[in-house]
């Protein structure tokens, strides 16, 4: 699942130069992935995550360096909003997916 993921995501501009972050953005992923449907270490996850984990990965990289930055104003003083919330898209893919707790 990581080298087919990885695969696709150096085919976008400017990710082609990037192999070792992403591969450890995507191993990042897919855990925070596998927490959030309460699935364990050693179960594969459904193929259909896969895009979900792609968009997790993406939204890491752009905010690598501003982490959490969701707006920033600096008119007169400043003003910098931060998110941590996962885009609507992720959580509509993982949401079929997920486990209750046992």
């Amino acid at each position: 699942m990581e080298n087919k993921i990885l695969e696709s995501l150096l085919k976008r501009p400017g990710l082609q130069d990037q192999k070792d972050i992403l591969t450890d953005m995507i191993q990042d992923s897919i855990s925070d992935i596998r927490i959030m449907l309460n699935y364990g270490e050693d179960e594969e996850l459904p193929a259909g995550c896969i895009p979900a984990i792609k968009e997790l990965v993406l939204v890491r990289y752009n905010q690598d360096g501003v982490e959490g930055i969701s707006s920033e104003s600096q008119s007169s003083g400043g003003s910098t909003t931060y998110t941590d919330a996962l885009p609507d898209r992720v959580n509509r893919i993982i949401r079929k997916y997920r486990r209750l707790p046992g």
